[in-house]
């Protein structure tokens, strides 16, 4: 697994780790979305199960580094959030039922984020650990090792086993010989404090523009001024990167246009369509359109204010400067109030249909400076 030139020094430091074998019992890599934390965490972990590590890398080609670099070694064990599994009952699906979709997703792509994962589940759902996850993870690792080597269990995204974390306080501070928990995560603040105050702590940081510039050339991108673009508007963040070189971000921005469009207008058919096309997105994919939706009012207003967009494309500059004739910058914080609130009523099961038309209706009053039916619509959304 390839290791950057920016996380060299996290590289020596875990190496080290395992080099003097003071490998802690408990250690939590936390970076954010598009870090490469995970990628970082799967390569410690090959490096520790490799047979003949030389000048601190492992040595790609030994039995364990066949097995590990393909997730599939006996002693390593993976757990991730999941929907439900088509013919299982919620409770009962664990990562078992994923883990070859999950292995072939990591293997094309190790800076995937949940929406992608669950894009790749097939689900519309919102992921999570569940309890017999939980049971799972303390038999597997209670067992006897295949080999005569260490057991390692993964955990991909922590924050999403909620307060089911209790169950492996013990573990955590009471784990079998050579045995290692590896948390891979991107918002700590989710993670409860006593699971926290249990493990190492491994930043992971941003990538440079260099690596980013990289990884670009390496998916066969060649014309300099996208490159440079790309660059510019990821900012560290390798998997926005892969998805600005996908198209994926221009959907959005055209998207989040026509959305804003069709508000504005209050045409009761177009409205009724776009929310139609809103809520047949998965879950996961409604929040990271609303997410997008921030990020975009964020840059809409610098721009407004100071006339430039660093961190633009020339799709959003093409979309902003449609909205500037009905996007005032006095309405710029109701509205993104309203995609806060949704961002929140999502992730917490609210109705789709009631939410995403009684907010359309909502952002239309607002472009429209019809504050009161705003404030009304707004309430009806929350209270149904």
């Amino acid at each position: 697994m390839q290791i950057y030139p920016q996380k060299r020094g996290t590289k020596d430091f875990l190496t080290r780790q395992v080099d003097e074998a003071r490998i802690p019992h408990a250690q939590l890599f936390l970076g954010l979305e598009g870090s490469g934390s995970l990628a970082v965490a799967l390569a410690y972990i090959s490096y520790i199960f490799c047979e003949d590590r030389q000048n601190g890398d492992s040595c790609g080609v030994c039995k364990s580094c066949n097995l590990s670099h393909r997730f599939i070694h006996p002693d390593f064990h993976l757990t991730f959030p999941v929907i439900k599994k088509d013919g299982l009952k919620r409770e009962e699906t664990t990562s078992n039922a994923f883990v070859a979709d999950w292995r072939k997703l990591i293997l094309e792509n190790p800076y995937v984020n949940i929406f992608d994962w669950t894009v790749a589940m097939g689900g519309d759902s919102k992921p999570n650990i569940n309890t017999r996850e939980c049971n799972e993870i303390i038999q597997k690792l209670g067992m006897q090792a295949f080999s005569d080597g260490p057991k390692v269990m993964m955990i991909w995204l922590p924050e999403y086993l909620g307060k089911e974390g209790n169950r492996l306080l013990k573990l955590i501070e009471e784990p079998t010989d050579d045995t290692y928990l590896i948390l891979v995560s991107e918002d700590q603040n989710r993670i409860l404090p006593t699971i926290l105050s249990r493990c190492q702590l491994v930043k992971v940081e941003m990538f440079s523009d260099e690596d980013i510039t990289g990884m670009l050339q390496k998916k066969g991108a060649n014309d300099q001024e996208s490159i440079a673009e790309i660059v510019r508007l990821s900012a560290g963040n390798m998997s926005k990167a892969l998805r600005l070189y996908n198209g994926t971000d221009q959907l959005f921005s055209d998207l989040l246009f026509a959305w804003l469009r069709a508000a504005y207008k209050g045409d009761a058919a177009e409205t009724g369509q776009t929310v139609v096309q809103m809520t047949s997105m998965a879950t996961d994919q409604q929040l990271q359109f609303l997410e997008y939706g921030l990020h975009f009012l964020r840059e809409f207003v610098f721009w407004k204010t100071t006339g430039m967009t660093p961190r633009m494309s020339n799709t959003e500059i093409e979309t902003s400067t449609k909205l500037s004739a009905i996007l005032e910058l006095s309405k710029i914080e109701s509205i993104a109030e309203i995609l806060e609130t949704m961002i929140y009523a999502i992730s917490r099961n609210a109705n789709p249909k009631v939410l995403w038309m009684a907010d359309t209706l909502a952002i239309g009053d607002i472009l429209k400076n019809k504050v009161n039916n705003y404030v009304e619509k707004f309430n009806f959304a929350y209270q149904n």
